[in-house]
């Protein structure tokens, strides 16, 4: 018996720009209530389609979908939030040579999309 995946690449809902309005403000609120200062900490990331293509294509068909890690980067001066974006199988694991164990995978293999520019200081006008 074949065992179905965890994944279909169909997860997610899509909203409408009303309740994502809605959920926005109520970070910004619940940020505010614990004492962060507007245009203090990091309200989104752009990523830019072509590199999300890449990465996608770059995994094929062992592809799924994307998982989105919030992160920290200690190698930045105030140590600033961000994203990483990371493929994921259908089985539900990262396609990335560390949490596969492959040691014989080169160590710069470009496999994890981070860095986009941040909002506050790249938002939406």
């Amino acid at each position: 018996m074949v065992e179905a995946s965890k994944f279909q690449g169909t997860e997610g809902t899509f909203i409408t720009s009303e309740e994502a309005a809605k959920r926005t403000k109520k970070f910004h609120e619940k940020k505010k209530e614990a004492g962060s200062k507007p245009q203090s900490y990091v309200e989104a990331q752009f990523f830019g389609k072509k590199n999300i293509m890449k990465l996608l294509d770059k995994f094929g068909d062992e592809c799924a979908g994307l998982r989105i890690y919030y992160t920290c980067d200690p190698g930045k001066k105030d140590m600033e939030d961000g994203l990483l974006i990371v493929p994921v199988n259908a089985e539900g694991k990262d396609l990335t040579s560390s949490r596969l164990g492959l040691k014989d995978m080169p160590a710069d293999r470009e496999e994890v999309l981070a860095d986009g520019p941040i909002c506050p200081r790249n938002c939406n006008p």
